[in-house]
């Protein structure tokens, strides 16, 4: 696929938990514009040239017809989260200066008006500023998509409030049965289930459900994709931790057995429900690169199914 040549940070933003501006998610050191609290931010950000390159776009220098105009503005709140995941390395500490640093972020909101906000924690869901300002923004500008990734795991008022909010959810699991929901995350499998139901039955928020598998859930990627798979949402996610392949020897038999059969159960998915995911039309899976290669689930298998629009394998 041809990459987009663009002016990156004319379309996004990337604000991180410390602050620091950057193009696009990927976030390379030598693409940081400046920082949040630099007094000559938006001179950095309109005035600065980033040429980099990452697997969708090519960033070239601008030009004088170059206009800034922010597809997307993604920033990072605080840690604060009410889960407590095995596999999460952060520190649940509240972030420093939270007022003034989300001010800050909302001041270059405000001054560029972009189409869309990604807006993610930690858990956004139970953070008061942070989903106060987002609430006060949504009802400002109406016309602003707002994104999150959510563990979803919330009582009903701070349910309906975040339904007036956010146009798409990421709801993160990192298990589909209530042993391990509760060992992994510390959290209620039935209530983030109930509060799923309810937002895809009122259908205002565009629904994703993400699946991170790990050695201890592995398996449970299954009945997840079963769910998933027959849902009208926005699209699928067959993710895994990022330290899979630092946690377990995935070249020992027993992985190499276990992932047989996880390959065989994800093929018989995909093969049964291959006409209705064409029909689909879109882009509807993604499946991480780990799972991907030690299920054997490659480029060439899905173009054998013909869905190589629909499914991709990302990074």
């Amino acid at each position: 696929m041809a990459k987009t040549v663009r002016v990156c940070h004319y379309k996004k933003l990337k604000i991180k938990l410390n602050g620091d501006v950057y193009p696009c998610c990927t976030s390379y050191p030598h693409t940081k514009l400046g920082n949040i609290f630099d007094k000559d931010i938006y001179d950095k950000i309109e005035n600065t040239d980033v040429i980099c390159e990452c697997p969708m776009f090519k960033s070239v220098k601008r030009t004088a017809d170059d206009k800034i105009d922010l597809d997307y503005i993604h920033y990072e709140t605080s840690n604060i989260c009410q889960a407590s995941c095995v596999c999460c390395p952060q520190r649940k500490d509240k972030m420093p200066n939270e007022e003034i640093h989300l001010a800050k972020i909302r001041e270059l909101i405000e001054h560029y008006k972009p189409k869309n906000i990604i807006a993610i924690g930690g858990e956004i869901l139970v953070q008061e500023k942070a989903f106060n300002d987002l609430f006060e923004l949504k009802q400002q500008y109406p016309e602003m998509k707002i994104s999150t990734i959510t563990n979803l795991c919330v009582g009903k008022e701070r349910l309906k409030r975040a339904e007036e909010i956010f146009d798409k959810m990421t709801v993160s699991m990192l298990g589909f049965s209530e042993l391990t929901y509760k060992n992994e995350m510390g959290l209620d499998f039935n209530k983030t289930i109930d509060n799923f139901n309810e937002l895809y039955n009122n259908k205002k928020v565009k629904l994703s459900p993400k699946y991170l598998a790990m050695p201890t859930n592995l398996f449970e990627i299954i009945p997840f994709f079963k769910w998933a798979i027959n849902l009208e949402i926005e699209k699928i996610y067959l993710h895994c931790i990022h330290e899979f392949e630092q946690v377990a020897n995935l070249k020992n038999p027993y992985w190499v057995k276990t992932f047989a059969k996880v390959e065989k159960q994800l093929k018989t998915i995909f093969e049964s429900n291959k006409e209705m995911l064409i029909a689909k039309n879109k882009h509807f899976i993604s499946i991480h690169r780990i799972l991907a290669n030690r299920t054997n689930i490659t480029q060439q298998y899905l173009d054998s199914l013909n869905l190589s629009n629909i499914v991709k394998i990302t990074v």
